[in-house]
């Protein structure tokens, strides 16, 4: 995929099956030049091992709620400062997976955390939205202690192409555009919400065009130095490429 796509950095995000052993995804780091990536783990964690992750390319720990749902706010609360508080030690940031109407409430407390935040995936607010949960994710946005991924525009649409999510995109970028990112969420896992209460059988993985994903960012801004910015500049200061 990198290959093809012509990228020459990644970084690798902890599936949500796999929990807190992060073996897999630090094997596949371990073969890919300066790979960076985002690992789960557990409330408790010794410095020693805060430090053998860092030293292989950790660079933020992952809470992901949407993808089981929801919980409440106090949960979601307690699970984002837990990873907030591990991250302390190397100044990572803690990448939250959350549905849009848990941004407002959530607001006070990536306010407050001692370290960055990162919201995946638009925070997932469906395309064409001008306010509701938009408002309160611009207004983060502009605290400068947030981030967000415009990545997986087919998680808000059902067409990624949709031309209302540009609109979506440019409103991001405007309120602060050294804080937003892409994501390619390549290999595109399959819809969760297809998955049969008690089924065990295995779900196909979406056949998204990668590419064109990738193609949507330049569309979207219409900004080369912009575009620039997001690919390039921007998850050199989150990810410490350099």
């Amino acid at each position: 995929m990198l290959k093809q796509l012509g990228l020459t950095r990644v970084v690798l995000v902890q599936p949500s099956f796999y929990r807190t052993d992060n073996s897999c995804m630090l094997d596949a780091m371990a073969q890919l030049d300066g790979a960076r990536g985002v690992a789960v783990l557990p409330p408790q964690v010794a410095e020693s091992e805060l430090d053998s992750l860092h030293a292989q390319g950790v660079r933020g720990l992952r809470v992901n709620i949407a993808t089981t749902g929801s919980a409440p706010i106090a949960t979601i609360r307690d699970a984002i400062q837990a990873a907030a508080s591990l991250c302390v030690r190397h100044r990572w940031h803690v990448q939250i997976f959350v549905g849009s109407e848990t941004i407002e409430p959530l607001a006070p407390v990536l306010r407050s955390l001692p370290v960055d935040t990162m919201i995946d995936h638009f925070g997932l607010i469906a395309r064409g939205t001008k306010d509701g949960p938009l408002r309160p994710l611009l207004a983060l946005l502009e605290t400068g202690k947030i981030w967000v991924k415009i990545s997986g525009a087919y998680r808000i649409a059902d067409d990624p192409n949709d031309l209302r999510i540009a609109p979506l995109a440019r409103a991001l970028c405007a309120a602060n555009p050294e804080r937003i990112v892409w994501g390619s969420d390549w290999p595109h896992t399959p819809r969760h919400d297809l998955r049969k209460p008690n089924a065990n059988e295995e779900l196909p993985f979406q056949k998204i065009d990668t590419r064109g994903l990738l193609e949507l960012v330049p569309k979207w801004i219409e900004d080369d130095a912009l575009v620039r910015r997001v690919l390039v500049t921007n998850p050199d200061q989150l990810y410490g490429f350099n």
